[in-house]
C-alpha cells in the first residue's frame, strides 16, 4: 500500500547547521503550568463579559462568537493562561484570520496547550515502518541530500521532537500548542494565527482530501507549499499588523524560550531546506496568485492544486512527459520494494526543488561548484532560491531504490525540456559525484571515499533524458542495468563555479519557524 500523509500540521523551529503527533489524557487547568501539566483543555470556557462590545456571532467576515477582529481583550501570558483568556485571545485571533483571509470558520476551533516532554513521550511511543525507511533513505540518497552514513528516521524523529512548536490535526478538529516543560503555559500568536488558517482551510477543501497530499515527493512538496504557503502569508500579515500597531496583540512572554535540545544526530542542512520548501516558497507562490486574480485564484489553486515543485518556483508546469522505468530489468538478486512509493510501486519522484537541494549541499558543503551557495533571498515572500541551470528545465523522474541482501541501490530516470537541460543536469551531477573523489571505471563513476557517498554510478544521457544507475559496485549498477552496461557515459565533466559559501552552512544558528506534513508510516 502506498505510504499515507499523517495528516498533522506541525509548526517547528528549524535549525540550520544544528537542528533537530501527538495525543495525550486531557488535564483540565484555569492557570496552567506545563512542567505540571501535560494538557490544558481550553474549549470549553464562557464567554467572558468583554464579548458583549461586539457584534453578533458569525454573522459576517471578522466576528467569531461575539468577538470582532478589531476588539479589545485582556489577556497576560506572564503568569499562564486561564480557560477564559485562551477562550477569547482564541475567538479574537479566529476573527481576524477571517478578516485576512475573507472566509468564515463554520464550526469552533479546540486549542489545547501540551508540555514538550509530554509530546516527546507520545512521539517515541510510534513504531517505526523498516521498509519505507530502507527505501526511502534511497529515495533522498538519489538526489544527494543525504548520504548513507545520515540515519534518516532517526535525524528527523530527533528534529521533530525537538522542534515542534504545534500543530492541527483534521482528524480531530482540534490545534495543540506544544510549550517547554517547566515552563507557564502559553500560547505564540503567530503560531495560533498560523494553526487556525490551517483549521479554517480544513472547513472549507477538508485538508485529508488525497488531493492534498500526492503520491510522489514532488507532488508533497508542491501541493503542501500551497496549504503552508497560504498559512504562512495570513499568519505574516496577521504579524505585520501587529507590529505596525494596526492591531493590539497578545505579547510573548519573554521567558517563553526553549533552548534546543542535541539528543540525537539532526538532518544535514540539505534535508532540512529541502522540507522547508513549502514555507520558502509556497508564501511567493500565494502571493503570486493574489497579484493575478485576488483571493479568487487562490480557491482555484485549492480545486486544483499544483502537482509539481516547478509550478511553485517558476509559475507554470513543466512540459508533459512520460518517463517510466522497468521495475524488472534487474538481475542477479536485485529486487525492488513493494507496498511503498507511489501507488505502492516502489517508485518516488524528485523534483526541481529537491534536484536544487542536492546540488546545492554537494557545493556548498563539499565545494562541488555546481550552484550558487549563497541562495539567500528576501522579497517579503520567498526567503530561499530554488533554482540553477543545472535543475532548471525538469520535466518529470522517477526514482526507483533496489536491495539486495543489506546492499542498496537505485535507478533514477529524469526527462527535461531540452537536451541542454539534461546536459547541465548530467554535468551537474558528475561534478557532485568528483568532488567526493570519483574515478571512472568502465565507463562508471566510483566513489571510493567512505564518506556516505560512496558507491558506483553510472551517469547517462539519451537527448533529453539522463538516467543515474547507483549500486555498490559496478558489477552492482551492471546487475541492476543490464541494458545500459555497455553504454557509454554520456555526462559531461564540467560545471559552472560557486559564487563563495553562503547562505545555511556557515551560520552557527538560524532560527525559522516551519510547519511540515508528515507522511504515515
Amino acid at each position: 500500500m502506498r505510504t499515507r500523509f499523517r495528516t498533522l500540521f506541525l509548526v517547528v523551529l528549524l535549525v540550520a547547521s544544528s537542528a533537530a503527533t501527538a495525543s495525550a489524557a486531557t488535564v483540565g487547568a484555569t492557570t496552567a503550568d506545563a512542567s505540571s501539566v501535560e494538557r490544558a483543555e481550553a474549549s470549553a470556557a464562557p464567554i467572558p463579559a468583554q464579548a458583549a462590545e461586539t457584534a453578533e456571532p458569525n454573522r459576517s467576515i471578522g466576528y467569531v462568537d461575539g468577538y470582532a477582529y478589531d476588539a479589545s481583550i485582556r489577556v497576560d501570558q506572564s503568569d499562564g493562561l486561564s480557560d477564559a483568556e485562551i477562550y477569547a485571545y482564541v475567538r479574537r485571533t479566529m476573527a481576524r484570520v477571517e478578516r485576512l483571509r475573507g472566509h468564515d470558520f463554520e464550526d469552533p476551533v479546540p486549542v489545547h496547550v501540551m508540555s514538550r516532554a509530554a509530546y516527546r513521550a507520545n512521539q517515541s511511543s510510534g513504531s517505526v515502518n523498516t521498509t519505507y525507511s530502507r527505501w526511502n533513505q534511497q529515495v533522498w540518497r538519489a538526489a544527494l541530500i543525504v548520504g548513507s552514513n545520515t540515519n534518516l528516521s532517526a535525524a528527523m524523529s530527533s528534529y521533530y521532537s525537538n522542534s515542534v512548536q504545534g500543530f492541527y490535526s483534521p482528524s480531530d478538529d482540534a490545534i495543540e500548542i506544544i510549550v517547554p516543560s517547566g515552563k507557564q503555559a502559553y500560547i505564540d500568536r503567530s503560531t495560533l494565527a498560523h494553526e487556525l488558517t490551517h483549521a479554517l482551510q480544513d472547513q472549507y477543501y477538508d485538508l485529508s482530501d488525497p488531493m492534498y497530499g500526492g503520491e510522489t515527493q514532488d507532488t508533497q512538496l508542491a501541493t503542501s507549499a500551497l496549504v503552508e504557503g497560504e498559512a504562512r502569508y495570513v499568519q505574516n500579515r496577521y504579524s505585520e499588523r501587529c507590529t505596525n500597531g494596526t492591531w493590539q496583540c497578545v505579547a510573548t512572554p519573554s521567558s517563553s524560550s526553549e533552548s534546543s535540545s542535541a539528543s540525537s544526530p539532526s538532518p544535514p542542512a540539505s534535508l532540512q531546506y529541502t522540507l522547508y520548501f513549502p514555507y520558502a516558497s509556497g508564501p511567493g507562490y500565494v502571493h503570486e496568485l493574489i497579484e493575478r486574480g485576488g483571493w479568487d485564484a487562490v480557491d482555484a489553486a485549492w480545486r486544483h492544486p499544483p502537482a509539481t515543485t516547478t509550478e511553485i518556483i517558476h509559475g507554470e508546469a513543466p512540459s508533459a512527459a512520460n518517463v517510466s522505468v522497468d521495475r524488472d530489468a534487474a538481475t542477479n538478486g536485485w529486487r525492488t520494494f513493494s507496498g511503498v512509493g507511489a501507488n505502492g510501486t516502489g517508485t518516488d519522484t524528485l523534483g526541481e526543488a529537491s534536484i536544487f537541494m542536492g546540488l546545492w549541499w554537494q557545493s556548498a558543503r563539499y565545494d562541488a561548484g555546481v550552484v550558487p551557495t549563497d541562495i539567500s533571498v528576501d522579497d517579503g515572500y520567498r526567503t530561499i532560491r530554488y533554482a540553477a541551470p543545472a535543475s532548471t528545465g525538469w520535466a518529470d523522474g522517477v526514482v526507483l531504490p533496489y536491495r539486495n541482501g543489506d546492499a542498496n541501490g537505485f535507478v533514477w530516470k529524469t526527462a527535461w525540456e531540452t537536451s541542454a537541460d539534461a546536459s547541465d543536469f548530467a554535468s551537474g551531477y558528475v561534478a557532485a559525484l568528483k568532488a567526493h573523489g570519483a574515478t571512472r571505471k568502465n565507463g562508471t563513476w566510483v566513489v571510493s571515499t567512505q564518506d556516505g557517498y560512496q558507491g558506483a554510478y553510472r551517469v547517462v544521457q539519451a537527448n533529453e533524458t539522463v538516467t543515474i544507475v547507483n549500486g555498490p559496485d559496478v558489477a552492482a549498477v551492471t546487475d541492476i542495468r543490464p541494458s545500459l552496461a555497455e553504454t557509454e557515459n554520456t555526462a559531461g565533466t564540467s560545471a559552472g563555479s560557486s559564487p563563495g559559501f553562503g547562505f545555511p552552512v556557515a551560520v552557527g544558528a538560524f532560527a525559522l519557524a516551519v510547519v511540515f506534513l508528515l507522511r504515515r508510516r
